[in-house]
């Protein structure tokens, strides 16, 4: 027997590849040790600067689609300009706008104040301002008076939130709208205002800041090394920085809608404060463990190595067929029962193997049913969304028709655990599908459906059609100048089979992806994704076997085209078969 493949030989082979690598593991430990923190410590920092960005968006959005809405409806917005020749009406109307302002405001406090200017007078008027100083006051509405006869039409402030110094080394977001008849109305936050909830953030004796496009930190009074702070690397997970002879690692998120981006500076010192203990405790473990492995040589071949020849021994001879192989005890307990059981499996090999092939008949089974029951939770999240926001604005017909089909589309998930459903329940199911679509894509989705005559009562496993219209939704439509039209062709042949045809006007299969979706090689390249294909092939293969063939091409115009071709059966034969 060669010896390099003996158990013996490749344990000793082994405790020499451990020995050997812990010492340069030791070496590499301070490097990834560090590494790692600073990731970690990074990482749960970026998670917290994204959440409070995007705390950030939805109040500043709140506040731009009120600004918006204001202009629109307010009927003294309308009428400013034409009021201009009459002070009298001009100041009332001024007030009712104020008031109207601040009782919106008194509500809602994501800004500090909002105003109004008038280019032709050059008049600002304004809901209340909170300042520590008459000095501060003037400051902030020099500031907005200067930026509102510089702005031009086209310019950025009027489709995001602008950070504007209005005092030395103090900014401010503004958002301005322009209402016609030269005038703008606008809505001002301070920075440093919005800097408040980060201080409850723990960040290792560091700090947040806002960051200008330019890499300066605008709410902050630390300096760091801007040339070496990049707001264009804001996606990535850190960046390291300097500030005199220490680093310090910087996490940012951009606040959508805005020219600022959302810091936090943690120094790299403070970070890795407690990694000498950490190496201390790896280097006893290394110890210790060197100490264990040297002891288990003087026992392994006792112990494991002799009752593990045993073993190999009475497994060669069952290999061979002797089924009358019987094993000793063993000094140790675990072997003895290795031995028991060895012996007991020698003694009913037949009936394991006959109770093995029914088990997996039952895996089969079980596996078929959890894939059917894959549903995608985006799905109902987006549905949901959308009644929310048709209820915000009031529209109960489509609020109904949404929930009708919401109510189709999840009972017939309910059926899900059957073997078979016929051509009529799923193609119902399918409009359910397609009509919540509609709702969410509103004159851009249409669809025809085509059954031929006795097609209806056939038998297919359910959610067969489905994945193919989700596809296609999800990665042939893209918001065309003609509807994006899906069509459901369903029909019997003259050889006894059923033919789903399903294609549309869309994009079409890729270049690079149709070839593997013809050759069957997609899912292979796709480990983990685009499920929805995978649970049909498997199904079609383990339900009809060769008899059903999925099909992909592309129309010759435009579009994707798929087609399932299975034996034609009842509901009562498919589950029967299955």
């Amino acid at each position: 027997m060669n010896i390099k493949r003996t158990l013996r030989f490749k344990l000793i082979i082994g405790f020499v590849t451990v020995a050997v690598p812990l010492v340069l593991l030791l070496i590499y430990n301070n490097y990834y040790a560090s590494n790692t923190i600073r990731e970690q410590v990074a990482e749960s920092n970026k998670n917290s600067m994204i959440l409070y960005s995007h705390q950030i968006e939805a109040a500043l959005n709140k506040e731009t689609n009120f600004l918006y809405n204001f202009t629109v409806e307010d009927p003294d917005i309308a009428a400013l300009s034409q009021l201009l020749k009459d002070p009298d009406e001009y100041y009332l109307a001024k007030a009712r706008i104020v008031n109207t302002l601040m009782r919106y405001h008194r509500f809602d406090n994501s800004v500090d104040f909002q105003f109004i200017y008038s280019l032709k007078n050059q008049d600002l008027f304004n809901t209340p301002i909170k300042t520590k100083s008459y000095e501060e006051l003037l400051s902030i509405k020099t500031s907005i008076e200067k930026l509102v006869k510089s702005v031009k039409p086209d310019s950025d402030i009027f489709r995001e939130w602008k950070a504007v110094e209005y005092s030395a080394n103090k900014y401010a977001l503004i958002r301005l709208v322009d209402t016609g008849d030269n005038f703008y109305l606008g809505a001002f936050v301070q920075l440093e205002n919005l800097m408040i909830p980060l201080d409850l953030i723990h960040l290792e004796q560091g700090f947040a800041s806002f960051v200008s496009q330019e890499g300066k930190l605008i709410t902050s009074s630390a300096s760091i090394d801007s040339d070496h702070l990049d707001p264009s690397r804001s996606s990535e997970s850190y960046q390291v920085v300097k500030k005199g002879d220490k680093n310090y690692i910087v996490v940012m998120s951009p606040v959508q809608d805005t020219n600022v981006i959302l810091s936090a500076v943690v120094p790299e010192s403070q970070m890795l404060k407690n990694l000498n203990h950490f190496r201390r405790s790896i280097i006893l473990i290394s110890i210790v463990i060197l100490f264990v492995l040297f002891l288990y040589l003087f026992y392994l071949n006792d112990i494991i190595l002799r009752p593990m020849n045993d073993l190999v021994r009475g497994m060669r001879r069952i290999k061979y067929g002797d089924w009358n192989i019987r094993l000793h005890e063993s000094k140790s307990k675990e072997f003895t029962m290795i031995n028991e059981t060895f012996n007991s499996m020698a003694a009913q090999i037949h009936e394991l193997k006959i109770s093995v092939y029914e088990e997996q008949i039952k895996a089969h089974k079980a596996e078929l049913k959890h894939l059917q029951l894959q549903i995608n939770p985006h799905f109902l999240l987006n549905s949901i969304n959308i009644i929310y926001n048709l209820a915000e604005i009031k529209n109960f017909s489509v609020i109904q028709l949404m929930c009708m089909n919401l109510v189709h589309y999840f009972r017939f998930m309910t059926k899900t655990n059957q073997i078979a459903v016929t051509i009529a329940e799923e193609i119902e199911h399918m409009e359910s599908y397609i009509k919540i679509q509609q709702v969410r894509f509103p004159e851009h989705v249409t669809y025809e459906i085509r059954i031929s005559e006795g097609a209806e009562k056939a038998a297919i496993p359910p959610l067969l059609i489905q994945p193919f219209i989700e596809n296609a939704i999800k990665y042939g439509f893209d918001f065309m100048d003609h509807p994006f039209h899906i069509t459901i062709d369903v029909r019997l042949s003259e050889e006894d089979l059923l033919e789903i045809e399903i294609f549309d006007n869309g994009n079409g299969f890729a270049d690079d992806i149709l070839p593997q979706l013809q050759e069957g090689t997609f899912m292979e390249n796709h480990n983990g994704e685009h499920l929805g294909i995978s649970n049909v092939k498997y199904r079609l293969k383990h339900i009809f076997g060769e008899r059903a063939r999925l099909e992909f091409d592309n129309l010759p115009n435009s579009g994707a085209r798929i087609r399932i071709v299975m034996p034609l059966r009842t509901v009562g034969e498919l589950t029967s078969y299955s």
